[in-house]
Parts: structure tokens; sequence; C-alpha cells
């Protein structure tokens, strides 16, 4: 029996031809979105964009790959269905619809919390989504007084339980910056969404209980978000920043809503992804406008300037770097919220984003004062990962200054602060030195062979393998 011809996939085809796109350049966007979600795709070319037009399905990542890259281009979302390529009813549509800021915030916390449990491949799979990043601050009142007036079920809920929720904050995010964000990963998915997901749809004695369970809530989901970003899994991290922000909003806790926005634009920035970076420091330092603390505003600022400084804003960028010093110098540690002092942000922590901003700018020496300066000050016992990025970055910026023997002294002082660290975003800092070097030729002095040996040694090693390429 002869097989049915395809149909050509006039819906697709409709898509390529808004983008004013070439099949190449289709190709290439899609290699970009999966290289950026750990996914690389180098076969991907005009031929396959060719034969997708033809009606030949692709799999499952690559069409929401397709779709995202899309997505970015016309600047709306765009969903696989869209495209003529029918979704098979993933988890990605119920957590990520048009209509996911106006739903019921607890729930979608569970059934992420559970996905990420109960799908091994979920988190891996979970796809970074720039359309995912336009949230809706100015329509955020309406839905959080939709959400208060519709509580009102399941147990009660008071100050000991609030309190318990802290205590287990503190100890996981402590373990965090020791230990990185792949250690206790899972455990602190399991507390939100076991102990913490029940306290949500719990009945509250008064207003300010239930906002305080709200806000350390979104604490706690924030940290599930940030430990996922340092563990390379970012649609996963975003996912959860979503759910941290909308937890914030039904809380009124407009500083902590800008805490994750940084967050996010962090994330953007690490990503690539300059304008939105920049968008959404903005966001953060606007909707917190009034009610954030000196060194919150400090660090909302920071990110800012690293967002200008990726899209090439030189006077802004430094505008920004000082402006952030001086909110931080007017600041008293003992009035910070507990989300400042646990992310240990303070003068060491600012000369480490003024010296990533100032590399970006290309002024590398002044990028490299600012890292010294951040490595030389940094508690390296309690802040052991974001240590070993730092002397990373600044490895970096003196190798491309021609000082191969200072940066290698330093990517070793990385190496052995990464002992014991479960950090993906520490573990990619080790890969670029090794492609650094090798970009360097055959000629390599002998420090810096054993250095790139030690490097490969380690990367082989069963603690560093797991973490995505």
């Amino acid at each position: 029996m002869a097989r049915a011809a395809r149909k050509r996939n006039e819906a697709l085809l409709a898509f390529i031809r808004e983008c004013q796109w070439s099949y190449s350049a289709c190709a290439t966007a899609v290699r970009v979105v999966a290289q950026e979600n750990g996914h690389a795709l180098p076969s991907c070319d005009r031929s396959h964009v060719g034969h997708w037009v033809a009606g030949v399905k692709p799999g499952e990542k690559t069409c929401r790959y397709l779709a995202e890259a899309i997505s970015r281009r016309v600047g709306r979302v765009v969903n696989p269905t869209d495209l003529g390529l029918a979704g098979g009813g993933s988890l990605e549509t119920d957590l990520d619809g048009p209509d996911r800021c106006e739903r019921d915030a607890a729930t979608d916390l569970l059934t992420l919390g559970r996905a990420d449990l109960e799908r091994r491949a979920f988190g891996l799979s979970a796809l970074y989504s720039l359309a995912a990043l336009a949230v809706p601050l100015d329509s955020w009142q309406d839905i959080a007084d939709r959400g208060r007036q519709a509580r009102g079920g399941g147990a009660a809920v008071g100050r000991r339980e609030i309190d318990t929720v802290r205590d287990m904050l503190t100890v996981f995010g402590t373990a965090d910056e020791q230990f990185g964000g792949g250690h206790a990963r899972l455990a602190v998915v399991q507390y939100l969404t076991s102990d913490v997901a029940a306290y949500l749809q719990g009945r509250f004695a008064s207003d300010r209980d239930r906002r305080d369970m709200f806000s350390v809530a979104a604490e706690l989901a924030y940290l599930a978000g940030w430990k996922a970003f340092d563990s390379s899994l970012h649609g996963l991290a975003q996912r959860y920043y979503l759910q941290s922000l909308r937890l914030a909003n039904e809380a009124d806790d407009r500083a902590l809503a800008g805490f994750t926005l940084r967050a996010m634009a962090h994330q953007a920035v690490d990503l690539g992804h300059g304008q939105q970076a920049l968008q959404l420091a903005n966001s953060a330092l606007e909707w917190s406008k009034g009610r954030a603390t000196p060194a919150a505003t400090a660090l909302f600022t920071i990110l800012a300037a690293r967002g200008y400084a990726a899209t090439g804003d030189t006077t802004r960028a430094s505008t920004a770097i000082a402006a952030a010093e001086a909110h931080l110098a007017s600041a008293s540690p003992g009035d910070e919220p507990t989300w400042i002092r646990t992310s240990g942000f303070t003068e060491t922590s600012l000369a480490s984003q003024a010296g990533q901003a100032l590399r970006d700018l290309g002024d590398l020496a002044a990028a490299e004062t600012e890292l010294r300066r951040s490595v030389a000050t940094r508690n390296t016992e309690s802040y052991r990962r974001i240590h070993t990025l730092t002397l990373a970055n600044l490895a970096d910026v003196q190798c491309a200054r021609g000082r191969l023997r200072d940066a290698s002294e330093n990517w070793g002082q990385a190496l052995d602060a990464m002992s014991g660290v479960q950090s993906g975003r520490a573990t990619q800092a080790i890969r670029n030195m090794r492609t650094r070097l090798s970009s360097l030729g055959p000629r390599l002095p002998t420090f810096a062979r054993q250095l790139d040996q030690r490097a490969a040694s380690f990367l082989n090693s069963p603690s560093y393998g797991r973490f995505p390429r």
C-alpha cells in the first residue's frame, strides 16, 4: 500500500515568511535556542527546515526550540500548535499558558514541584523562553486581590508555621552558598511541594500572617529557582522564578518581587540577552520603588549596570555602577531583609558584578581591579561557590590581557575552591577555561598544560559529569 503523501505545513511557512527568514536563517535561530538550553543541534540546517515545511514533524524538543525562535523574532508567544505542529499535551502548556499569571499561584507551584520531582526529564527539557519574561506587572495588583478573596480552606496556619519555614529557608540557603545549587536541590523542592504548598492553602488568623507565609514561600521558590539556575537548568529556573514572583505579589512584598526580577535579569545577561536583562533590572527598580532598602536598591542597580554594559551603553553603565556604590554605602546591614543578608550582598558582591560589567564594556584593567577586590574581601568558606566563579572571571580577564601565568594561578585556585561544590555554573567556568587554553595553540607553557590536564580530570569525575553540557 502506498504511503500517503505529506501535506505541506502552510502555517510554519507563513511564520517563516513573517520572520523574513531564509531556511538557513531559521535553522540558525533554532540552533541558538537549542544551545542556550544545553542541547547542541550542529546538524540542523536549511534542509531540515525544508523537510519541516514539506510536512515532516521534528522531534518534541526541536518543535519547542522552533516555536521559541519564532516567538523571539515576531515578538509574541507562538506555540508548536500555531506552527501546525500539534503538541502532545505536555506539562509545558499547563504551566506556560497565556493565563499563567492569573491562575492560583499555590496550585501552580505544586504542579511545577511535582513535575520536577516525578519526571526526571522535566528539568532538562524545560525551555528557557524570552516570551515568558513579559511579566504583567501593571495588572498584578488586581490578580493579588482576587487571590486573597479566594482563600479560606485548609488547616489553620499561624506564626509557628511561618517561623518553621523561615528556619528551613535559612538552613537551605546557607548550604546553597557553601555547596552549590546541585546540593539538596530536590530537598528544597520536596519541602515546597509538601509542607509549604499545604500552608499556602490553609486558613490564616490575620492578613499579616497570610502575607508573611506567602512572602517566605516566595523566598523558598526563589531559592529553588536559583539552585536550578546554578545547576544550568535554565528553563526550570525560570519557572520557579515566575512562581516566586507571583507569591511575592500575593504577599504584597514588592521589594522581594524586585529581588526575583533581579535574579531573572542575572540569568538573562548570563545567557546573552542583554536587552531583556536591562528591562528586568529596571522593572525591579520600578516595582520596588519606595519599598526597597538601600542594599536591595544597590543590588537591582548593579544588575541594570550589567544590562547597560551588555548593550554597549558605556555612559549609563558607569553611572549605574556609581549609583549602586552610593546606595550600598548608605545601607545598614541590620535593617536589610533576610534575602539580602542570606545572599551575602555586600561591597564584595557588588565589586564582582561591577567587574563583570566593566569586562563586558571592554575595560579590562578596571574589571581586573574590581574582581581582585572581590576575591580579596570574600568570606571564602561561607560563600565558596561565588568565590570560585569570581576567581574564574578574574582569570578570564587576565588571560585576555595576555597574563597567562596570573590567569593560570587563579584558575588553579578556582579548581581548589570547587572541591565539594556542586554547581553547573562553576563547572561551565572550568570548561570555558579549557576552551581558552586550547585556543592558544599547541605551544602552551608546561604550567598551562598541567592546569588543562587537571581540569580535564576534574570534569571527568563522577561528581561533575551530571551537569548539562
